[in-house]
């Protein structure tokens, strides 16, 4: 695959700069630092369809939430979650494509196998220093390939800094059967 990505400035680039990116289809790109950090999005169909059932509760509950719409976690730093729940007061403009930290208040990761790092170990420290209050891991369930295991963490203070700490680990389809109760 070749891809051909005109960028406006050079870098390293600010979450302004990158919000004026034009972004292929079939590319995730994220801003890392002031860097393109650049991965294939996401393929298999269990990723998508975990992502979007998840989403699909949140604005079942009657929250604003989106996928893969970037959370701006430091200037020059730019996430895309997989889905991103919005604080209730928070009206995030549906014109924007990013969204500052402090209007969101649960991300969501779903990890893939050429995520899975990033997503288990670097992501969580970012949003955990940009104050989002919970953060969500979603793996496979090894038992069921058509359910997913959710870890939930909360956001709490250790020593070193903000961390997140594992609160509750319960299956989608737990989830999916409590909300149509």
């Amino acid at each position: 695959m070749t891809i051909n990505l005109e960028l406006p400035v050079s870098l390293p680039m600010t979450a302004e700069d990158y919000q004026r990116l034009s972004i292929p289809d079939g590319v995730r790109i994220e801003l890392w630092n002031g860097s393109l950090d650049m991965s294939a999005a996401a393929q298999m169909y269990w990723h998508s369809h975990a992502a979007h059932r998840i989403l699909a509760l949140f604005l079942a509950d009657g929250r604003a939430a989106s996928c893969e719409t970037g959370v701006v976690l430091a200037s020059r730093t730019v996430r895309s979650p997989d889905v991103s729940r919005f604080r209730p007061e928070f009206r995030p403009d549906p014109r924007n494509s990013q969204f500052p930290a402090a209007g969101v208040d649960l991300v969501v990761e779903v990890v893939s196998p050429e995520s899975t790092e990033r997503d288990r170990a670097v992501k969580p420290v970012e949003y955990a220093a940009a104050g989002i209050p919970e953060f969500w891991l979603v793996e496979e369930d090894e038992e069921d390939s058509d359910d997913a295991v959710i870890n939930m963490f909360r956001l709490t203070m250790s020593p070193t800094g903000k961390t997140y700490t594992l609160f509750r680990q319960v299956n989608l389809t737990v989830l999916e059967d409590a909300e149509d109760e």
